[in-house]
């Protein structure tokens, strides 16, 4: 907003180009879906090229049903790719935390660990195995809460390939049968034609 450029006037010509395109779409809940929590977390290492900072995404499903998301660039600039979805799982695994709470709140406590998907194996090994210290010490403190959630068996820490990191579409451009195929997996569809 302070010095905005061509390019920034064309990726919001884009924007608008596609909200006109689905304006029509909706989030879809199906009844017989399940109560239990699924978490996907990913994050684009130094994507902004103004600020070289990463930006956080994250995705949460009750059964089939997207119910909280979230794409944020991050307050600093992350010194690898590792520690970028360190930082995204960890804001990620905060949700869950909340998320957890409120459904146990009202009646829906949940009895497993909740899978946060992510697709950075040095993040996840970060996260599980506390022999890492010398090489995360550039990790503020704070980050390492998730593991502390796994250590209490609120979360899991699957690995999921990128091609299915659903939590991809909030923080990457990508062509568009991909960002297609991602928004399928979001539940976000058009309303059934009427007759």
């Amino acid at each position: 907003m302070q010095a905005p450029r061509h390019l920034h006037l064309v990726a919001v010509r884009r924007i608008i180009r596609y909200l006109l395109g689905t304006s029509t779409r909706g989030l879809f809940f199906p009844s017989g879906s399940s109560i239990r929590l699924n978490a996907f977390s990913d994050s684009d290492w130094a994507g902004c090229p103004d600020t070289r900072r990463s930006v956080s995404a994250w995705c949460i499903f009750l059964g089939e049903s997207l119910i909280s998301w979230k794409s944020k660039k991050q307050d600093r600039v992350s010194k690898s790719s590792t520690e970028a979805e360190y930082r995204s799982m960890s804001t990620a695994c905060s949700e869950v935390v909340w998320l957890r709470g409120l459904l146990a709140e009202i009646g829906f406590p949940q009895s497993h660990p909740t899978p946060l998907h992510a697709d950075n194996t040095s993040a996840i090994q970060i996260a599980t195995n506390p022999v890492f210290h010398e090489r995360t010490k550039h990790i503020e403190v704070d980050c390492h809460y998730i593991r502390e959630a796994v250590d209490k068996g609120v979360i899991t820490l699957p690995h999921v390939s990128s091609d299915l990191q659903i939590a991809g579409a909030f923080t990457k451009s990508m062509a568009r049968q991909r960002h297609q195929f991602l928004v399928g997996k979001l539940m976000l569809l058009d309303p059934p034609a009427s007759i």
